[in-house]
């Protein structure tokens, strides 16, 4: 079975990170070829994990060399990512010969927050191209929930993100990244792992983490993402004079790394459409506890006796949430290695690579 895998070059976000794991790990059950619209950050890292990698120009919509390729490269089955993607697949439905499948990552209608004419303007647009399928693979049941009430009609399957928990590798050493960036070995570190972009909701945690400075002087706080807030956040961070205390290392392609030199990974979104989001499975991973927002499934799926969950529209919350998890410190790494037991048994590689070939399978049976 070959699968091409539809995506935007630049998506280095959990959508980007979920296509590239189902892409590698997949092998022994179908064979996966990332396409990309354009080139950019996903696209080159595709390429150096040795992944089967083609860049389709960004004029997709316009031209014949997807649906060539399609064609001459024998492709079974195209699944197309996230509202490029899918605006795409609304002028190509019915030119491409092949059954097709959205994987629905995040609420479409939360996507463009960050800008508001592109809201109003490629909002509907996301919409039309989800419209234009006849099966979604949904990210999570939230997901799912959320495409049966927007009456997107079409079978849905639902598949959580995975991870290889075997095969992590640490490529900065805990003790490099703390000394780069000048955090000594006493500091309690928060580390949030997400694009600059207000779904995210770092104004709030900022906010919040100004509060606790107040009262706890040992305590730093790093963003590892890039994205349209970016100059914001750090407008804010000088505001509140927190230079010393909020480290923003913008973009890293070795994410699990910086979970790795911090004590807690912690999110604030006000929306995440996978449950659990990648950030949560890579602090797990090397067994650090999480702060997570209690919304969409991630309460659901894991539960507030394995993460901390706070409410995002509360900056007294998640402030309150830091200071517990703070005042717990010197057993937190306890909490650590009970959520990396939890999401090793509940969200292994091979069962998300499975659950992917099953859907795959039962769409081409009704082609």
């Amino acid at each position: 079975m070959k699968v091409l895998q539809v995506i935007s070059g630049n998506d280095i976000g959990g959508g980007g990170n979920y296509v590239l794991n189902l892409s590698f790990y997949s092998k022994d059950k179908f064979h996966s070829i990332i396409g990309t619209i354009g080139g950019g950050g996903l696209y080159d890292k595709s390429k150096s994990m040795n992944i089967d990698t083609v860049k389709f120009k960004r004029a997709a919509t316009y031209d014949r060399y997807l649906i060539d390729y399609v064609r001459e490269n024998h492709i079974d089955l195209v699944n197309f990512h996230g509202a490029k993607a899918f605006f795409i697949h609304y002028f190509l439905k019915n030119k491409i010969g092949v059954p097709t499948v959205a994987t629905v990552h995040s609420d479409y209608r939360r996507d463009f927050l960050n800008n508001r004419i592109k809201y109003l303007f490629f909002t509907p647009l996301s919409a039309l191209g989800l419209g234009s399928f006849k099966q979604y693979i949904c990210v999570s049941d939230y997901i799912k929930r959320l495409l049966d009430k927007q009456k997107f009609i079409g079978e849905k399957f639902v598949v959580n993100s995975g991870m290889d928990f075997n095969n992590r590798v640490i490529k900065e050493s805990r003790e490099s990244i703390r000394a780069r960036y000048n955090i000594l070995e006493n500091d309690f570190v928060y580390v949030n792992v997400a694009r600059c972009h207000p779904i995210k909701n770092q104004l709030s945690l900022i906010e919040a983490f100004n509060m606790l400075k107040k009262q706890v002087k040992d305590a730093k706080l790093i963003i590892v993402g890039d994205g349209p807030m970016e100059e914001t956040l750090r407008q804010k961070v000088a505001q509140l004079h927190l230079e010393n205390r909020v480290i923003f290392t913008g973009y890293k392609p070795n994410a699990l790394d910086f979970a790795n030199a911090g004590e807690v990974g912690i999110l604030t979104s006000f929306s995440e459409g996978g449950a659990p989001p990648m950030t949560l499975l890579e602090s797990a991973a090397v067994k650090k506890y999480f702060i997570a927002p209690d919304v969409g499934d991630i309460g659901k799926v894991l539960g507030d006796n394995l993460i901390s969950l706070i409410n995002p529209n509360s900056v007294e919350d998640i402030y309150k949430k830091m200071r517990e998890i703070y005042e717990e410190r010197n057993e937190i790494y306890l909490k650590g290695e009970k959520l990396y037991d939890a999401v090793v048994e509940k969200f292994s590689i091979d069962s998300f690579c499975t659950k992917y070939y099953n859907a795959y399978t039962k769409i081409l049976s009704e082609k």
